[in-house]
């Protein structure tokens, strides 16, 4: 209790400028360690694949649809070095058809290396130049040829993959054949953030379990080459085989070779958004992160999502599973906690904070522990309990040219309860945004809050913190 006077001291305009990640924050007034997770098979693969990657023909980036621009490696680029790339959307089944309408829009125009860090090695922009004029290709390395949403279990947009990489390899065996060489196997490379379904796509481009995948980070741990003879998997687009000249409904592609990779994720992880993002989708080792913080996040960033009227595009049941699965409705105002036993009629409410939700969700159905409450919250979503969910915001697009608006940030807030009042703490870089009240307090209505509150605590004897009692001058 004594630390939440601390939070209702500070200053409301202050706490924008001095604003703190969603799990650094804390009520308690502890200060969650970074989200972070490098573990050394990632940093030895990391270490290989570049060159490894030298023979690879074809590029395919595997990225997450709940998740389209956390999941976008920033490294990909230097990696590719001008070779053909290919960006596979997994996990389609899981977001709303809206939300893959908007991101497939907004990639069309923008294109899906938006995301990309630059390429600081001369050599390796050398190399991407001469291996685009080779295939006389026109503009910048690193750019995206195709983007294709796959439904990996079902198959589901997997002929298109197969054409896709098809097209983009024709260029190797073009070039052998004019050298008067024989063809050869096409190399495709598959990269991608742990567990967002590379093994699975391998798997089902075989039509067999042959790499090892799971529903957890770090299952594949080194580079293996998978060779695939004569024809591979075809599906159409609602995941029904299609009947096709040759045998057994499959499609013939030419011999390929896959590399299977790790999951490589960035060393230092500055974007802690993102981070978070990676941690609910369990892209991120369980050691690396707090499950009640990111649980909380999840909740948070929900709600503020149905605030921002983008529900249908991001989460059009989420609501209605809160009630269903934990008995309560996520958006219906509750009390806000206080020592102030003057004015009992004029209790105020406020939109439950994600930390409010997670202690809901233990009070009803996990016997109080939030811990377990915070798994099952993770696990419903991982699981699609929650109905179909994608957590991230495409960028804007005009209707007429494409001309970029300015990407749609999900400012996410949470609402600071203490003794004597509230105020909004922003997770974002910066700035105001959302809400978490019924209606926000003005600088100065919630100052006056803050040095009653801390009246009343000295009032009722409570030992104040050094620095909340020397910014009022005791």
């Amino acid at each position: 209790m004594v630390a939440r006077t601390r939070l209702l001291a500070r200053d409301s305009s202050q706490s924008s400028i001095d604003s703190k990640s969603f799990m650094e924050d804390s009520l308690s007034g502890y200060k969650a360690p970074t989200v972070n997770w490098y573990p050394g098979h990632i940093a030895k693969a990391e270490r290989n694949l570049a060159e490894t990657l030298h023979s690879a023909d074809v590029l395919v980036e595997v990225r997450d649809a709940r998740i389209p621009k956390a999941t976008a490696h920033p490294k990909v680029r230097e990696w590719t070095a001008g070779k053909p790339r290919i960006v596979v959307m997994t996990h389609v089944d899981m977001v709303p058809t809206a939300s893959v309408k908007s991101w497939s829009r907004a990639l069309n125009v923008l294109g899906a290396g938006r995301w990309d860090g630059k390429v600081q090695d001369g050599n390796v922009r050398h190399r991407a130049n001469q291996a685009m004029k080779e295939r006389g290709v026109v503009g910048e390395d690193g750019q995206v040829e195709n983007v294709i949403y796959v439904d990996a279990k079902r198959g589901a947009g997997m002929l298109a993959l197969m054409r896709a990489i098809s097209r983009s390899g024709a260029y190797v065996n073009e070039r052998r054949k004019n050298r008067g060489l024989r063809e050869r196997s096409l190399r495709v490379a598959i990269l991608g953030y742990p567990n967002v379904g590379k093994s699975a796509l391998i798997n089902r481009i075989l039509g067999r379990k042959r790499a090892r995948s799971a529903n957890t980070p770090g299952v594949t741990r080194a580079l293996q080459w998978i060779r695939i003879k004569g024809d591979v998997d075809g599906t159409d687009e609602t995941g029904k085989t299609r009947s096709s000249k040759s045998n057994n409904n499959r499609v013939s592609s030419g011999d390929f070779e896959l590399l299977d990779s790790p999951g490589i994720i960035p060393a230092n992880m500055e974007n802690q958004e993102d981070a978070l993002l990676l941690a609910i989708c369990k892209s991120i080792g369980d050691a690396a992160y707090d499950n009640q913080g990111v649980a909380a996040y999840l909740c948070e960033r929900l709600k503020t999502l149905y605030q921002l009227n983008v529900e249908q595009v991001t989460a059009p049941q989420w609501r209605e599973k809160c009630v269903e699965r934990y008995k309560f409705d996520p958006l219906e105002p509750i009390v806000i906690p206080s020592l102030d036993i003057t004015h009992e009629e004029e209790k105020q409410k406020r939109i439950p904070t994600g930390e409010d939700m997670l202690f809901a969700v233990a009070e009803n159905t996990c016997n109080g522990d939030p811990e377990n409450a915070a798994r099952k919250i993770l696990q419903d979503f991982r699981n699609g309990r929650m109905g179909p969910v994608c957590l991230q915001l495409a960028p804007k697009v005009d209707d007429e040219g494409g001309v970029q608006l300015g990407e749609k940030k999900v400012v996410v807030t949470r609402q600071v309860t203490g003794i004597g009042g509230s105020f909004r703490v922003n997770d974002s870089d910066g700035g105001a945004g959302g809400s978490g009240a019924v209606g926000s307090k003005e600088d100065e209505v919630t100052k006056q809050r803050a040095e009653k509150a801390v009246k009343i605590a000295k009032e009722k004897g409570l030992e104040l913190p050094p620095m909340l009692d020397a910014s009022h001058g005791s």
